[in-house]
């Protein structure tokens, strides 16, 4: 028999050409359906929670272990933080990348960017009403700060690239630590979110919080600051002065970037939509 996709003759149950498993017409039935349905989806959770466990109690050693080769009990980086993203992008509900317009027309540091002036130019334009236009921005930018988070692998893949230039690391290198970097700042926000932001809210009745942002800001910058020095730590293999230093800069930037995040996203909203 030959591999039905390359063609290969074939004297395994797996092409030496493709790796296309050989054909049994047997598996045309309802019950090798059902039984191969449960065990991709059985496989994938192995591979999603063990990769997620190794994330979490691990630091460093997912990038780690993908550069130096063994990958087929992990879920491949971009894999794995796209599923993240897409729970990310459906259940979490208190969003620390964006923010409902009143807070744009309201607060600083977003009014100091003439903001107020700017969304009543734009409603003037399109002759909605206040509420109206509120309403479309709220849920564009629900959408597009989670659906543009991508962006934040890049940009902090050329940040360790600039900070570790020294050390000979190679571009991919640095997009698979970045990747897994940006994946448990999403998990980080799935925990605050269920275990404080949602509490905090449900009981205090607000909207929103300044003060409540803030400390979060705070408390987040701390977290990833730490989470970031032990994995960089683990992967990079270097000293702990020089991953204190940077590892202190990243949690004390992290909060200031995410905030020009929120302006670039109000910018896109009002002028591109």
């Amino acid at each position: 028999m030959n591999c039905k996709t390359c063609g290969h003759p074939l004297e395994e149950n797996y092409c030496p050409s493709c790796g296309e498993k050989k054909f049994d017409p047997e598996e045309l039935s309802v019950k090798h359906f059902v039984e191969e349905t449960f065990e991709g989806m059985i496989h994938f959770d192995n591979k999603f929670f063990h990769t997620l466990r190794t994330l979490v109690a691990k630091p460093g050693q997912l990038s780690l272990d993908y550069v130096q080769g063994k990958r087929a009990v992990y879920m491949k980086p971009v894999q794995f933080f796209l599923v993240v993203n897409l729970l990310f992008f459906f259940l979490i509900l208190y969003n620390l990348y964006s923010l409902p317009l009143y807070n744009y027309i309201t607060y600083k540091p977003f009014i100091g960017y003439h903001t107020r002036e700017i969304v009543q130019q734009k409603i003037n334009a399109t002759h909605l009403t206040t509420g109206e236009f509120e309403q479309l921005f709220n849920e564009k930018i629900q959408a597009d700060s989670k659906e543009y988070i991508f962006l934040f692998i890049p940009f902090y893949a050329f940040v360790f690239w600039a900070i570790f230039f020294a050390y000979k690391k190679n571009l991919v290198e640095h997009l698979i630590f970045a990747t897994h970097f940006v994946a448990f700042v999403l998990c980080w926000f799935f925990l605050q979110n269920f275990l404080i932001g949602i509490p905090f809210y449900f009981f205090t009745h607000d909207n929103y919080s300044q003060i409540f942002d803030t400390i979060i800001s705070i408390l987040t910058g701390a977290v990833v600051a730490v989470y970031f020095m032990l994995a960089a730590r683990r992967f990079y293999q270097k000293g702990w002065w020089w991953i204190v230093v940077t590892g202190l800069a990243v949690g004390y930037t992290f909060f200031p970037i995410i905030q020009y995040y929120r302006m670039l996203l109000f910018y896109k909203i009002i002028y591109w939509r």
